[in-house]
């Protein structure tokens, strides 16, 4: 991985950025012109896989600026995009840290007035046609989503995180981190815009989504940059990130059916705060292992 003191080169990074988004826009941007939405629960908690495919574009367009306009031999990828799998004590941490924070999210959000709370999850039941019971969600569907969710949406974790973690970060890193956090939480951020606007995340709320997207990738990016650096593992970036995609869109969603789109849950305000309570979190135990 690049250091910080290395000479910022803008023509990869730019590169890598039109590539990205050029892609993932256009993709997108012609499965919404026919009719792609992501107004209720059920389309935005069995997203296509095409849109689990679409994950993988930063991690591609990042292979092919590394190799074809950096010209780094395959044999210098390991460096060149931090592919290691570094300390296992991280990914059993993420089993647990991660549900926490979205326990605490939800918790904040249901305390705040925010959101209802179904723990016998009404809308998944109807949808089954068998009900649930809450039961059934804490005894087998969270402890799944602890321990087979990560796993799964690892594979596509791993896609994003190759091109923003692996890629992205230490290229920007001769910025100086607080630049270079914020160009990439933003950018990672704008990346999403055209499923905001076609209801993912925030339904009715486009461009105040748009924005609130940016904050959440900024706060949720700052933890991810953190770990990535610290065991100079992009590999673990796209563990993480398939952990904490595997609550996001599980079993929370159903329990708290009704919460806040900007405010509440996991993407708006509240877990904006609870990811920059953990970065610093982070931090902090980063300089003391240091």
């Amino acid at each position: 991985m690049p250091d910080a003191a290395a000479r910022f080169r803008p023509g990869p990074v730019l590169a890598f950025v039109l590539i990205t988004f050029a892609a993932t826009w256009g993709v997108e941007g012609a499965l919404i012109a026919h009719g792609l939405r992501f107004d209720d629960l059920v389309s935005r908690s069995a997203p296509a896989l095409w849109l689990l495919g679409v994950m993988w574009i930063p991690g591609l367009a990042a292979l092919a600026v590394t190799l074809f306009l950096e010209r780094t031999g395959p044999r210098g990828l390991v460096q060149a995009l931090s592919l290691r799998l570094g300390s296992v004590g991280p990914y059993f941490l993420a089993l647990g840290l991660i549900p926490l924070a979205y326990a605490a999210m939800y918790g904040l959000t249901w305390a705040a007035g925010l959101s209802g709370f179904d723990p016998d999850m009404a809308a998944l039941s109807a949808l089954s046609g068998s009900p649930i019971g809450r039961d059934a969600a804490l005894k087998v569907m969270l402890p799944l989503s602890i321990v087979i969710g990560p796993l799964i949406n690892f594979a596509f974790g791993l896609g994003e995180e190759l091109g923003w973690r692996g890629f992205l970060l230490p290229r920007l890193m001769p910025l100086g981190k607080p630049a270079a956090y914020l160009v990439l939480g933003l950018l990672w951020g704008l990346w999403h815009a055209p499923l905001i606007l076609a209801g993912l995340n925030y339904p009715g709320e486009p461009l105040s989504g748009i924005l609130m997207m940016c904050l959440v990738c900024l706060a949720f990016g700052a933890f991810l940059n953190e770990m990535t650096l610290h065991y100079n593992s992009s590999i673990l970036a796209g563990f993480l990130h398939g952990a904490a995609n595997a609550q996001g869109y599980g079993i929370w969603m159903w329990m708290f059916p009704d919460a806040h789109p900007l405010l509440g849950g996991a993407m708006g305000l509240i877990g904006v705060l609870v990811w920059t309570a953990l970065t610093c979190l982070t931090v902090t135990v980063i300089r003391a292992l240091r």
